[in-house]
């Protein structure tokens, strides 16, 4: 694996904590990746104290009602 590729997946595991900090899911970190983990930790920190986009709300809004 090259340096880009694990940015990317770093990247990807950000968003991921991101996603479900904004969606209300309870923390889900990889467990065998320290790496993967911090970084998933990290997203899900920020996506607690950020506002999630608005077409992740209207989409949430819409399955409710």
């Amino acid at each position: 694996m090259n340096n880009s590729d694990s940015l990317l997946l770093d990247q990807d595991w950000f968003d991921r904590g991101k996603e479900d900090a904004w969606a209300g899911r309870s923390k889900q970190p990889p467990e065998h990746d320290p790496q993967a983990a911090s970084f998933y930790d990290l997203g899900y920190s920020e996506g607690e104290i950020e506002r999630p986009p608005v077409s992740l709300l209207s989409v949430e809004q819409n399955a409710q009602g």
